[in-house]
């Protein structure tokens, strides 16, 4: 059983909202109910707490009793023995990426999980309307989770996973290189940025560059011109990142360096060269050979540095 994690702050009234539409929902399907478990829990509240008198008077007219509800603080063991971790906004996720970087490939805002962006409304201390706006979101927007979780269990076959990341500058990039990957049946985890605010590049190399490793998988990196990122991504153990600028050079970082993440400049590349690029990276294998010897003396330099510190 799958279980997602819906989070808010308090978890008296947005993410029990939500986790009571969510699983009647479920309920509603065959199988759902089998397959997933819905939780909620709050960033900063007192365990115990019932939902919020809005909150429950809003869920009645819906027909759903909120009354059971009992709030729940939010710890690192419900982070990581959840698959899913859903917020309700785009800051409640940044603080839960940065502070459970390995979890951060799972965790989205539930708009973006559907591929929007866009936050839920605080309905706290607004009255009931703002309970009923709220409401409306969800009832517009947990349909679509429901979708995607069906469309998530569905058997996946011959699909490759990829993990890919870029900053403020390789968002736009990014977000094509995920729908013309994921039409070609790649399965994508994506390490950010979610947004055009202003972020450092190092992160979002760490992010994918974890990833690469943890599940042996080829990997995407993406910045302005592509050097700040592939050298950030260079700097951990077992990572050979290949900026590359076109068809040639990606080929060749496969063939003689066995590169396992190819790094893009968005700034320098025309969008159809970059597509072309990453496919021809992650579709060209390593020939070995006399290209083996080097690469692992690479491999023994990280060692010897590791044995100097």
């Amino acid at each position: 059983m799958k279980r997602m994690l819906l989070v808010c702050t308090g978890n008296t009234c947005r993410s029990p909202m939500a986790q009571a539409i969510l699983t009647k929902l479920l309920q509603s399907s065959e199988t759902g109910e089998e397959k997933y478990e819905i939780l909620s829990a709050g960033l900063n509240t007192i365990a115990g707490l019932s939902a919020s008198p809005e909150a429950v008077k809003t869920m009645a007219a819906e027909g759903i009793d909120l009354t059971y509800h009992k709030s729940c603080q939010l710890d690192a063991n419900l982070i990581h023995n959840a698959d899913y971790i859903l917020t309700m906004t785009g800051a409640q996720r940044d603080y839960l990426q940065d502070k459970f970087s390995d979890k951060a490939p799972v965790i989205y805002t539930l708009y973006e999980f559907v591929g929007e962006d866009k936050d839920i409304i605080d309905p706290l201390g607004r009255g009931l309307d703002a309970y009923q706006e709220c409401a409306a979101q969800f009832k517009e927007l947990l349909p679509q989770v429901f979708n995607k979780l069906q469309n998530i269990q569905k058997p996946v076959q011959n699909k490759t996973k990829l993990v890919i990341g870029g900053d403020h500058a390789g968002l736009e990039l990014k977000s094509t290189l995920i729908k013309v990957l994921e039409a070609e049946n790649y399965e994508i985890i994506d390490c950010g940025t979610f947004s055009a605010e202003s972020v450092d590049y190092p992160d979002i190399a760490e992010k994918v560059a974890t990833a690469v490793l943890k599940h042996k998988i080829m990997g995407i990196i993406i910045c302005g011109t592509g050097i700040g990122i592939s050298i950030a991504a260079n700097k951990i153990p077992g990572i050979r990142a290949a900026l590359c600028y076109n068809l040639e050079t990606a080929r060749l970082a496969r063939e003689h360096n066995d590169a396992n993440i190819v790094a893009l400049g968005a700034r320098m590349l025309d969008t159809r060269l970059a597509i072309d690029i990453v496919k021809v990276f992650l579709t060209t294998g390593f020939v070995a050979g006399r290209h083996q010897s080097r690469v692992e003396k690479i491999a023994q330099m990280e060692k010897n540095c590791f044995g100097r510190s």
